[in-house]
């Protein structure tokens, strides 16, 4: 029996491990001003802003997790800020993602200040329409999926998901739906305890004042989504969820929380990879390999 020589052994399990990965189709690190990239849809009473290439190492905030020495731009959100009104801003990258299988992954920083109650949630999101804004609470909006969370465990549903009734969804899944994993929906659940310790978070089970790594991946009608690696819910979804991956902020109440400039979320590192189906990805390893013989031959 004849055997591949270590070297084509090693060049096809490393194409291989490349077409696990996948293709990134979006990557963005908010160095730049890239607004012309994303379209920010607002509920139509707008006191906030979405700010792009916004320095966050100038106003305090270190390094996101994923970043190089030198980064220093994100994407800041802020909601509410004067007027005393329910407030939601989405932005929605103009790239249509559509597969069965890809996954998003983005760090988030959710800045307040004080102790508590400034309640305002971070939203990420996939599959979405470009129009239609994202908010898990007054009023109940978005396509696609999201998931919402706040900073500051100031609600009785920090963590919240999303699906469009077009997927399947009843909008706002109860967190007493299975797709939850038993870790709920508030901050003083022992998973997310264990999760987002203080310190370094500011109030225990919540990521506040601190990054966390949200990924979103959509697997051929199931939908996971984990902080920072931990699986923390994971549902079905109906047909496709092709579209708009999008990123948000939102204050679902009317007060104005203390020092409420300083209450934002901020993005980095956001990419968005297909991630090919495994007979697909042997294929093309096969192909890889039959190329690297037919080169080694020639």
């Amino acid at each position: 029996m004849k055997h591949l020589p270590s070297s084509l052994l090693a060049a096809s399990l490393s194409l291989a491990a490349s077409l696990a990965h996948g293709a990134v189709v979006i990557s963005d690190t908010f160095e730049l001003d890239t607004s012309i990239d994303y379209d920010v849809v607002n509920d139509g009473s707008p006191d906030g802003a979405a700010t792009f290439a916004f320095d966050y190492v100038a106003a305090g905030i270190p390094l996101a997790p994923r970043s190089t020495a030198g980064d220093k731009g994100g994407l800041r959100f802020t909601a509410n800020e004067t007027l005393g009104v329910v407030d939601a801003l989405t932005a929605f990258h103009t790239t249509t993602v559509a597969a069965p299988h890809y996954k998003l992954t983005v760090d988030v920083f959710m800045r307040f200040s004080g102790a508590t109650a400034t309640t305002e949630f971070a939203h990420v999101g996939v599959g979405g329409n470009g129009t239609t804004f994202n908010s898990v609470f007054t009023p109940i909006s978005g396509s696609g999926s999201f998931i919402a969370f706040t900073g500051d465990g100031g609600s009785a549903s920090d963590y919240r998901w999303y699906l469009d009734a077009a997927n399947g969804g009843p909008t706002t899944v109860p967190n007493t739906d299975p797709s939850y994993l038993g870790n709920g929906s508030n901050n003083t659940g022992t998973f997310f305890l264990n999760l987002f310790p203080s310190p370094p978070s500011t109030i225990a089970g919540s990521p506040g004042n601190r990054w966390t790594t949200v990924a979103v991946e959509v697997n051929n009608g199931t939908i996971s989504y984990s902080f920072d690696g931990q699986l923390t819910f994971q549902g079905t979804y109906s047909g496709a969820l092709d579209g708009r991956i999008s990123l948000g902020h939102a204050d679902t109440f009317t007060s104005i929380a203390p020092v409420d400039a300083n209450v934002s979320s901020i993005y980095d590192n956001l990419v968005v990879e297909i991630i090919p189906e495994p007979t697909a990805a042997a294929l093309l390893a096969l192909g890889g390999l039959g190329l690297l013989r037919r080169r080694r031959s020639a």
